[in-house]
């Protein structure tokens, strides 16, 4: 299948920001690269923070899997949590390049920074409004939903980190053995006594 000069143009900059960073990926860098001229690039986007902003809505969380939610979430709490942490990795490994860019070009670009930041907002908004309904349902013990969210949301970006930042040599713990031990955790902190 054929890439979309828009999906060109975010690959391009996705690989030349991890290359050379943010302020080394010219538009005009971006625009050679993805094999299109500069003014291809800014009708499309508008300018390089344009193309930065549809790259973090490619990869918004909540537009790839509230569709998935709707439709798998069981009110069950182990399974549930199992489920929302396994979308969360993957949804992390897609979108590692622009993740670990943001951390890199941190506090540089402030527009970049806020970018990044609305990946763990959605995130946590999505599980803040799950963890209320489940308290609403008596399925689990009446917790702050939003502080119960942020918790579940750290644990899930911390193994993301530990295999990407502190052990990228591949000494990771593999997932299915983090999410099973993690959430059975997890839930029973949560669960009625």
């Amino acid at each position: 299948m054929d890439m979309t000069t828009q999906d060109k143009i975010i690959c391009a900059a996705i690989n030349l920001v991890r290359e050379h960073g943010y302020k080394g990926a010219t538009t005009k860098r971006i625009a050679e690269k993805a094999g299109v001229n500069e003014v291809t690039l800014f009708r499309h986007f508008g300018n390089k923070k344009g193309i930065v902003e549809a790259i973090v809505d490619k990869y918004s969380f909540t537009s790839i899997t509230s569709d998935t939610f709707n439709r798998e979430v069981k009110w069950d709490l182990e399974k549930d949590l199992h489920l929302l942490a396994a979308l969360y990795q993957d949804q992390l490994n897609q979108k590692r390049d622009i993740i670990l860019i943001g951390f890199k070009e941190a506090g540089v670009f402030p527009e970049l920074d806020e970018l990044i930041a609305k990946v763990p907002s959605q995130y946590i908004e999505m599980l803040t409004s799950y963890f209320q309904e489940m308290i609403h349902l008596e399925k689990m013990r009446p917790v702050d939903p939003h502080v119960a969210a942020t918790n579940f949301f750290f644990i899930n970006f911390g193994y993301f980190l530990l295999n990407r930042r502190v052990r990228p040599d591949g000494q990771e713990m593999p997932r299915e053995q983090f999410l099973k031990e993690n959430i059975a955790f997890f839930t029973n902190s949560l669960k009625l006594q």
